[in-house]
């Protein structure tokens, strides 16, 4: 695996992550720790969907005791369930410390592990590492695992002690009487997949995986399918029953959604509802997504072929695609949301001879000043000198973050020469971290409200090595006074988050021009909104109730009740079955009928304008 992008947050990336998290929906990677990493965050694990990789880490211990089951929906290199890689002594010319015990992990010390599910072991290249080999693997691989196969080296730098005499079975993964390997399977009675001791009435319920505690599938450590409140089960609740009486499908009370391994109420934020009762990041073929009243988002079969959406990097045909360039720009014209991701990368701006790709032009990126919604994350490591921030995307309002880059990153932002972020219109950052990093000139990191962005406990802003706030207030770079709460995304009055007085357009303003000025204003919602053209301005009163016709107070011109007009109708059709109507204004300069009606042309009109 490559290093992280960001060595100094990266363990805070993972704290984030992994904090009070009991089950992994993805892979557990723990890579590039070093000696003096502090991870007791990952203490409550039980359960992980993928896989879990261990590698090119200094750190001695890793505190997954409670880790009981590796599911292996993903797997690494295609094949492992378990991966413990290159965990040791920095490499020749490293730095290692002078008379300090050598680096790497010591012992795997997976205590509570006693389910894979579905991939095999590959631990390779730990000088430091004992008690690989005191393992009894086969105990830990599910019956039916294809591929329970183990690449284990024992190359180590240092003498390993037994297992403790505390050990019933010569097994462990450690040294400790703690550290004794509890064996579920190969000590079963006939025919049980997984048990809780030799006996026959030891055996664990067949929806058991990992071990149990009694023989009901209420007494299972975990589940071999489905959760459902605690009982395991071969599917969840469906959410819809058939009644054979009435010969009707009636919604079951009881239904439940499938999460992962678990059957949930209703799919977690940011996750999508199927009728078919799953949770997912992206609705299957012919199915389009919706967003209820509430807030809650589903797929629903499109009635006709479904509308053609906007693809971004990592879909469909853009699956393979790395970055956004000249070459595939266009096809975010006109796109309000984007299903996917977008990544601006230095052969963005530089292009490719090889495949006769042009640098991106900065006015090219205007083709996203219509883009409101990214399902995808948002990664920019290269933009052009001449943009001062990122206003391309100011009417950007959510990034959903279904897909995360590395894992992990919602937004990223790195090495780039921008003063401002420029993103005024974004509220919602759905899932996943924020990282902004290496950006020498970057103010206004800290006037934006991140915490009312994210929409879970594990979302924060990583940054680090941009330009040092007290510069950028010594500078007077700071939010417009008209801000609410000093909060905004850069200068000026257009970049408030929310204002502290009124809305005109985009700009805050002190006081809407009720009273005076021009155009007169009224006021709905703290924004000023202008009365229409055909009001008179009042002296000292308010001009208009609204910004119809008819929500004057009074007319510059004419009224022709109820509105006001430039002129009174003179031979005016409503529509084609009506007379034209002929009207004249009076003293008031109200439009009154003409005490005649012609019905064909009317070329002798009098003073007033009647036929």
């Amino acid at each position: 695996p490559p290093p992280p992008a960001s060595p100094e947050t990266h363990l805070d990336m993972l704290r984030h992550l992994y904090q009070a998290c009991q089950v992994v929906q993805g892979n557990l990677e723990l890579t590039y720790l070093p000696a003096n990493a502090s991870l007791s965050f990952l203490q409550d694990i039980q359960e992980v969907q993928g896989y879990v990789l261990i590698a090119h880490s200094q750190v001695r211990q890793v505190p997954l005791q409670r880790l009981r089951i590796v599911r292996g929906t993903q797997l690494f290199e295609d094949h492992y369930a378990l991966a413990v890689l290159d965990n040791g002594d920095p490499p020749e010319g490293g730095p290692s410390v002078a008379g300090a015990a050598p680096g790497g992990l010591r012992e795997l010390q997976l205590r509570s592990l006693t389910e894979i599910l579905k991939g095999g072991v590959l631990i390779q290249r730990n000088p430091q590492l004992c008690h690989q080999d005191t393992i009894l693997w086969k105990d830990i691989f599910h019956k039916n695992n294809q591929l329970a196969l183990t690449l284990i080296d024992t190359n180590r730098s240092r003498a390993c002690q037994p297992c403790s005499p505390a050990c019933k079975d010569p097994y462990c993964w450690g040294a400790s009487s703690g550290d004794c390997q509890s064996l579920t399977r190969t000590v079963c009675a006939g025919g049980c997949a997984r048990c809780k001791g030799p006996k026959p009435t030891d055996c664990c319920h067949e929806q058991c995986a990992a071990g149990c505690t009694g023989p009901k599938h209420s007494d299972c450590l975990a589940c071999l399918h489905f959760n459902h409140s605690g009982i395991c089960e071969l599917h969840c609740p469906a959410l819809v029953t058939y009644n054979t009486d009435t010969f009707e499908s009636m919604p079951n009370p009881e239904g439940r959604y499938t999460f992962g391994a678990s059957c949930v109420t209703s799919c977690p934020y940011n996750y999508l509802s199927t009728d078919v009762g799953s949770c997912t990041l992206v609705c299957p073929l012919n199915n389009q997504e919706v967003t209820a009243e509430d807030g809650t988002q589903r797929c629903e079969k499109c009635s006709k072929p479904c509308a053609r959406v906007c693809y971004g990097l990592g879909m469909e045909h853009l699956r393979e695609v790395r970055a956004v360039t000249s070459a595939n720009i266009q096809e975010f014209a006109g796109c309000k949301k984007i299903f996917g991701s977008l990544a601006f990368l230095p052969e963005s701006f530089e292009g490719d001879p090889a495949s006769n790709t042009a640098p991106l032009q900065p006015e090219q990126l205007r083709v996203f000043e219509a883009l409101e919604e990214i399902t995808g994350y948002l990664y920019i490591s290269a933009w052009p000198d001449s943009l001062p921030d990122l206003s391309v995307f100011q009417n950007l309002r959510v990034i959903r973050g279904r897909v995360l880059h590395d894992g992990a990153y919602s937004l990223t932002l790195r090495a780039l020469g921008i003063s401002s972020l420029g993103l005024r219109s974004l509220r919602e950052l759905g899932s996943g971290l924020v990282l902004i990093h290496h950006n020498a000139h970057l103010c206004f990191i800290h006037t934006v409200p991140w915490d009312q962005l994210f929409r879970n406990p594990h979302q924060a802003l990583l940054h680090s090595a941009n330009r040092p706030e007290a510069e950028c207030v010594g500078e007077g770079l700071a939010c417009y006074p008209l801000c609410a709460h000093g909060h905004c995304w850069g200068p000026g009055p257009t970049q408030c988050v929310n204002c502290s007085q009124f809305l005109r357009g985009q700009e805050c303003v002190e006081e809407c021009r009720v009273l005076q000025g021009l155009p007169r204003e009224y006021v709905k919602d703290r924004y000023c909104l202008p009365c229409h053209s055909e009001c008179r301005p009042q002296n000292g009163s308010v001009t208009c109730f609204g910004s119809e016709a008819d929500q004057c107070v009074a007319c510059a011109h004419y009224k022709d009740t109820p509105f006001c007009v430039a002129r009174c109708p003179s031979g005016v059709k409503p529509d084609l079955s009506f007379m034209p109507i002929w009207k004249f204004a009076d003293e008031e300069g109200t439009c009154q009928p003409c005490p005649i009606n012609c019905t064909h042309s009317c070329a002798d009109l009098d003073e007033r304008g009647c036929p």
